[in-house]
């Protein structure tokens, strides 16, 4: 009786683990949609980690109000997704799993390093820690510019669309 006991809690574990992991890092597409001024859509993709981490990535170490001490956070420019689209884009706005929202104009981006980042200390980020994706600027390479409260606010975290609105 107690090894079918044993062999029934070590069958148990095996299907659980698995399941463990994919709770951790769930997959979570991008929505990513190009919009005339007006609010018509030009285009829309759907990204995932996968078609993210395809793209040319930027990596910086820097602190942040949310984490303790120097972290690591890797992804692709904001702009090497804008690119993908069919205009030049004059802003993008970042939604949320909780559906706040942040805009950010392209020099935040150009001039300023935002990335989306998908990797947080070379691991993807679950959604407990700001994943799946989390717009991160290099705070600490101009602290005086950016560690204040209008580019913490648009350092949205569990980003799950971008709208890029074109000229």
């Amino acid at each position: 009786m107690l090894s079918k006991l044993k062999l029934l809690l070590a069958a148990l574990a095996v299907a659980v683990v698995p399941g463990v992991a994919l709770a951790l890092h769930p997959e979570i597409d991008l929505t990513v949609r190009w919009k005339a001024p007006d609010g018509t859509i030009l285009k829309e993709i759907t990204m995932d980690l996968a078609g993210l981490e395809a793209l040319p990535q930027q990596s910086f170490r820097t602190t942040t109000p949310w984490t303790d001490g120097v972290q690591s956070f890797s992804g692709p420019s904001i702009g090497e997704i804008a690119t993908l689209g069919p205009h030049p884009v004059k802003e993008a706005t970042f939604v949320a799993l909780n559906d706040y929202v942040g805009t950010l104009p392209p020099e935040d981006w150009t001039d300023l390093g935002a990335i989306l980042a998908t990797r947080h200390n070379g691991e993807p980020m679950d959604i407990r820690r700001m994943g799946p994706y989390w717009v991160v600027f290099p705070i600490d390479e101009q602290p005086s510019i950016l560690d204040v409260q209008r580019y913490h606010a648009r350092m949205v975290w569990q980003v799950k669309a971008v709208d890029f609105v074109v000229e």
